[in-house]
């Protein structure tokens, strides 16, 4: 210390965290200087400048180039910095949102993928499954054509409208057990597993069962599970639900893609 006051470079970088090295490159480019210098030459630093040296790492972590920080530190005022700073927020703010919505993708993929490096697809059973968020698109209409894709790619064309990220899993949804029956690579609904979505499928008791193949091509699932509604005198009670839980994503081979269908029963 000098004078009880003013800190040396070495006492003034171990405050901060800032290196020396840096203290002196930020002097040489007139970015931040010291705030007296000794006979010596040596730089000494006033305590407030802890506060100044903040504000610049700040920025500098925020992207903003040296030389536009030496102008505002050169000419800061109350309303210059709110001016900064409210551009630097909202800056943060979009960044923020991209990043959830990235986190979001990545999560919900990850988990597909574990459940279905989980699943005992040899197994058709009750049991309870937990509520899913998604976002549901428009109902389908697969016309004469019956192909699976042209109705995908009208799910896909007005997914903006919708506000659905297709890089999330796209799943199928049918009105009921018996539409499922009837047309298994018809969905009446695709819909986006969305974590942050507003519809829904409801938590309660599913009979699960699991289909290994291209999309659309679970018929040995879809009679298995009649079967064992037969023989267990179950009542389907709602929509079917279909998820790919692993897909072209992580799959080389589309015979190995492996769907989840899930119906609600009594």
């Amino acid at each position: 210390m000098v004078g009880n006051e003013l800190l040396s470079i070495k006492d003034f970088a171990k405050l901060t965290g800032v290196k020396e090295a840096a203290l002196r490159y930020f002097d040489n480019l007139g970015l931040f200087s010291p705030f007296k210098r000794g006979v010596n030459g040596y730089r000494y630093y006033s305590p407030q400048q802890i506060i100044t040296i903040n504000s610049i790492n700040l920025l500098l972590d925020l992207g903003m180039p040296t030389k536009e920080i030496s102008e505002i530190e050169s000419n800061r005022t109350p309303a210059l910095m709110q001016t900064v700073l409210t551009r630097k927020e909202n800056e943060l703010e979009t960044e923020l949102h991209r990043i959830e919505r990235a986190y979001n993708v990545v999560h919900t993929l990850r988990r597909m993928i574990s459940l279905g490096l989980a699943a005992d697809e040899n197994i058709i059973e009750t049991r309870y499954i937990d509520e899913l968020p998604f976002v549901i698109g428009p109902e389908n209409d697969f016309g004469t054509s019956k192909v699976f894709y042209d109705a995908f790619l009208r799910f896909c064309d007005q997914a903006p409208a919708y506000r659905i990220d297709l890089r999330l899993p796209v799943g199928g949804a049918f009105r009921d057990f018996d539409s499922f029956m009837a047309a298994p690579s018809e969905p009446t609904w695709f819909f986006s597993c969305d974590p942050k979505g507003l519809d829904k499928r409801v938590a309660g008791k599913y009979l699960c069962a699991y289909g290994r193949g291209y999309y659309g091509q679970y018929a040995e699932a879809v009679a298995s599970m009649k079967a064992h509604i037969d023989e267990r005198g179950l009542k389907p009670n709602g929509p079917v639900y279909i998820i790919y839980l692993l897909d072209e994503l992580s799959e080389l081979d589309p015979d190995n893609y492996l769907a989840q269908i899930l119906v609600s029963v009594e």
